[in-house]
């Protein structure tokens, strides 16, 4: 159930907010060597777990082969001698699991501290509030058409396209009429005319694409511009709530050592004594 806590918090934050800015503001308020040094550790924790993971599922899959009498669902039942080491141990692994895992998700919080920096900068130009409004009409758009595309398909004539140039200024036109349905109507029509360019792919977001596509025309030319769009949500108390679970882990596992500890010097009541 710990370990169920953890997954259900981490889901409740699993939005990462997305940082418009371009190369050279990137530069100029030091963000990006900050920024860097942040992502190598992150990557570093995140190998750690992935070795610590893999190791502790080879574990898991010993542990399943291994115990007599497991139930068919899959739950592992208290053993005697050998399996009760060995789910002490697949438990003291799960441990060392979850606490690589609150290590990760604190240089996640520090490298998401550092992307919040920026808004605290009053030299730049925030355009924040005006792409996250944008986002949102455009998510709802998204899932307008998605209920029935026959909505925007009935009313698009296709309009033909001899550059990438006319199609982004079709677009740019779109979004600032508010036809956002036919924006993204478009987008979907230009990655088939021109795959894997400035529009994207298939797999990628539409929405995300034509915020890239806007953000980019509106600060054409120009630096010191920024947009921090995506959740604000504070994860401070997200990382008090592991680090609590993580001593409550660890505590429960020094109780089974020390129980594991007493019993092996109880004498074994299966053995009647005799009295000479």
């Amino acid at each position: 159930s710990k370990f169920v806590s953890s997954s259900q918090m981490l889901t409740s934050c699993s939005e990462c907010p997305t940082l418009f800015v371009d190369a050279e503001t990137l530069l100029s308020c030091g963000l990006l060597e900050k920024l860097k040094f942040s992502v190598l550790e992150l990557q570093e924790y995140l190998d750690t777990y992935n070795n610590r993971k893999e190791a502790t599922l080879s574990w898991l899959a010993n542990c399943k082969a291994t115990f007599s009498g497991g139930s068919r669902d899959g739950v592992i039942t208290c053993q005697p001698g050998d399996s009760e080491e060995k789910q002490l141990e697949l438990c003291q692994r799960l441990y060392k699991l979850h606490f690589q895992l609150l290590l990760l998700f604190q240089s996640y919080c520090k490298l998401i501290g550092q992307v919040h920096e920026v808004s605290t900068m009053p030299e730049l130009l925030n355009m924040s509030r005006e792409l996250s409004e944008l986002k949102k009409n455009l998510k709802e758009a998204s899932a307008a058409i998605a209920l029935d595309p026959s909505v925007i398909e009935s009313g698009t004539s296709e309009p033909m396209f001899t550059s990438t140039e006319i199609a982004i200024q079709f677009m740019l036109e779109c979004l600032k009429n508010n036809e956002l349905g036919k924006a993204l109507h478009q987008i979907r029509e230009c990655r088939n005319f021109w795959p894997n360019d400035i529009f994207g792919s298939s797999s990628d977001d539409e929405v995300q694409t034509l915020l890239n596509i806007y953000f980019r025309h509106q600060t054409l030319g120009q630096s010191g511009t920024y947009a921090l769009v995506g959740s604000n949500q504070s994860l401070t108390e997200i990382c008090t709530k592991l680090m609590e679970l993580n001593i409550e882990i660890r505590d429960m596992i020094r109780r089974a050592q020390s129980y594991r500890v007493i019993t092996s010097f109880l004498p074994d009541s299966s053995v009647s004594g005799t009295s000479l």
